[in-house]
């Protein structure tokens, strides 16, 4: 048999051992190189900017502070509540005014009047005005802000009976009908029992039944309810007379706001706003919608 020359039989192991050697390289080559870095993060868009007002519009002032103040809503013409069931009244709109005035967020609410001063100092509420008179008694438990109105007392008796601007000497020896435990009561007791018969009644409604009918001669009272009392068919019959009854030992020094005794700030704020008011003529103007006589 003939034999293949040497050549021949090399050249194929020769480019077998070449690829090998190819392959192998190509191998050390991709375990040698590093890897790929990995994509960064996409960034997050920016926050859009804030929507500016308009060029030399400033906006609104944030309010400094919200407050919850409650009232009665059942002592006309003070407070009250309408057909549908919204505060109103004197002492109402003069609260919404002094908020406005001091940038205070109030909430104006009603409850029964033996539960305002609990719900205040229970922390349901944060300032009463409900006509609550000054007294060194509830300044005991409260802290009183800047007075905003007083309402003096008043002699009432049937109309013609004594001069319009007669003091009380005029009822010397006479019958005046009052409601018990009342400042009313305590000041008649302090200044004109001998002057003149104090006759007590559970409330002041039925005194002012008494003297309607003739059983006692005048009754003192707060000025603002005698008004309306003789405003009234019931009252029809008598008229308010004499000088307003001013005494600040026992008829108090006023109505004011109260508050808390921790809650400096709030009362600060309030009395700020109040004095504004009082300044800029504010206060007068709700007045004068409510009563026709002075009540600061």
């Amino acid at each position: 048999m003939p034999t293949r020359p040497l050549r021949s039989v090399l050249d194929p192991l020769r480019a077998l051992a070449l690829a090998a050697a190819v392959a192998l390289g190509s191998a050390l080559a991709a375990a040698q190189t590093p890897p790929a870095p990995a994509q960064p993060p996409r960034p997050r868009p920016a926050p859009a900017p804030p929507q500016k007002g308009k060029p030399g519009q400033k906006p609104p002032p944030e309010p400094m502070m919200k407050a919850t103040v409650v009232t009665e809503g059942a002592y006309p013409p003070f407070n009250s509540v309408d057909a549908q069931g919204r505060p109103g009244g004197f002492e109402v709109e003069l609260a919404a005014a002094i908020c406005q005035r001091a940038r205070i967020d109030c909430r104006i609410v009603t409850t029964k009047w033996d539960d305002v001063i609990p719900g205040l100092l229970d922390k349901r509420y944060d300032v009463a005005m409900s006509s609550i008179e000054i007294t060194q008694e509830r300044r005991k438990r409260l802290a009183f802000g800047r007075r905003y109105y007083t309402m003096p007392a008043a002699f009432v008796a049937a109309k013609g009976a004594f001069p319009a601007d007669g003091a009380q000497a005029v009822l010397k020896g006479r019958t005046v009908g009052v409601a018990q435990a009342s400042t009313h009561a305590d000041y008649l007791e302090k200044s004109s029992r001998k002057l003149f018969r104090i006759k007590r009644f559970p409330t002041p409604e039925e005194a002012l039944k008494e003297l309607a009918a003739g059983k006692v001669d005048a009754v003192l009272g707060g000025k603002v309810a005698l008004w309306q009392w003789v405003e009234s068919r019931d009252g029809a019959c008598c008229a308010l007379f004499g000088p307003d009854v001013k005494d600040v030992r026992t008829l108090g020094e006023g109505v004011a706001a109260a508050f808390r005794k921790d809650d400096l700030k709030l009362r600060e704020a309030f009395n700020k706003g109040l004095a504004d008011l009082i300044a800029d003529g504010g206060h007068k103007r709700i007045a004068d919608k409510y009563f026709p006589f002075p009540v600061y």
